[in-house]
């Protein structure tokens, strides 16, 4: 492949989104070819749940948590497929193996080897996450709830701003590894474990270049998503009523995402690759192997 783009090299901010960009010019036929095979189906079933989730969020709890809780699952698992098929490309691409005809067949095993990797990953780590969230909030929402009862407001409306100012620190604290933390296990060979620790540690030492990656690629998923979502919106607020116009405004949404979420994983794929060249100098120690080989 002419202009071939390579993965471990020391980029600044601009080089990261710039040769991420050169990527998708390059493989985005492939790339979305093979998203679409099973995203495209996945974001089907979001937008109708999302819909349905949301006509009986009113009177019938019921029918609202099964639709919930069905959103959740098929949201959990279009998370693993649009990462790992998205990967799986990535990581073809580097061992020289991709071409526009790189189909299914090609990319299966990578693709089943990285979602295990994933799944195993978001059970880890994401699970134990939310479940402290739940604590905290749970102690803070009885702590509200006590002083609204016994007439002190203020100091409830005090307790929940700190809830608020306690999650963003963290959110913001932590961002930079989240997005890191299925790469290593990708792209490096790392277990699952391993993985997690990696991209807690290279998320803290190079927190400022990536919290700048995350803002910037904020910014572009914002503008995608409205939109893609501004007609359902739109609609939802002139009738509650919903017909086949609304399930069909509801998948364009849906596919917004779909669309948008491989380029902010590569976006990121890319601030990992110029962090571990820089931390570790892999294209260097690359080289003098195959010097060492000849």
């Amino acid at each position: 492949m002419s202009n071939r783009i390579e993965f471990y090299k020391n980029r600044d901010i601009g080089g990261r989104f710039s040769v991420a960009i050169d990527f998708l010019k390059q493989n985005w036929k492939v790339l979305y070819k093979n998203i679409l095979l099973g995203g495209f189906p996945l974001a089907i079933i979001l937008g109708i749940l999302s819909l349905n989730e949301v006509s009986y969020s009113v009177g019938n709890l019921p029918e609202f948590f099964m639709y919930y809780s069905l959103y959740i699952i098929v949201l959990l698992v279009n998370t693993i497929y649009l990462y790992s098929m998205t990967g799986a490309v990535l990581s073809h691409y580097g061992d020289n193996n991709l071409s526009d005809s790189s189909g299914w067949n090609d990319l299966k095993d990578t693709f089943f080897q990285f979602s295990t990797k994933t799944f195993l990953i978001t059970l880890f780590v994401y699970i134990p996450i939310i479940m402290i969230i739940m604590i905290i909030a749970g102690i803070f929402g009885f702590s509200v709830t006590i002083f609204s009862s016994s007439g002190s407001q203020a100091i409830s409306i005090f307790l929940l701003i700190i809830f608020i100012f306690i999650l963003l620190a963290l959110l913001i604290a932590f961002a930079p590894s989240f997005i890191m933390l299925f790469f290593p296990a990708y792209f490096s060979g790392k277990t699952v474990l391993e993985s997690i620790k990696t991209s807690f540690v290279l998320g803290f030492k190079n927190w400022g270049s990536l919290f700048i990656a995350i803002i910037l690629t904020v910014i572009f998923v914002i503008i995608v998503s409205i939109i893609f979502s501004l007609p359902i919106l739109v609609m939802t607020i002139l009738t509650t009523r919903v017909t086949i116009i609304s399930y069909i405004l509801a998948i364009f949404s849906t596919t917004g995402t779909l669309l948008v979420t491989p380029v902010t994983i590569i976006i990121f794929a890319f601030q990992y690759f110029s962090i571990v060249e820089k931390e570790e100098g892999i294209s260097l120690q690359s080289q003098i192997d195959e010097f060492e080989n000849l």
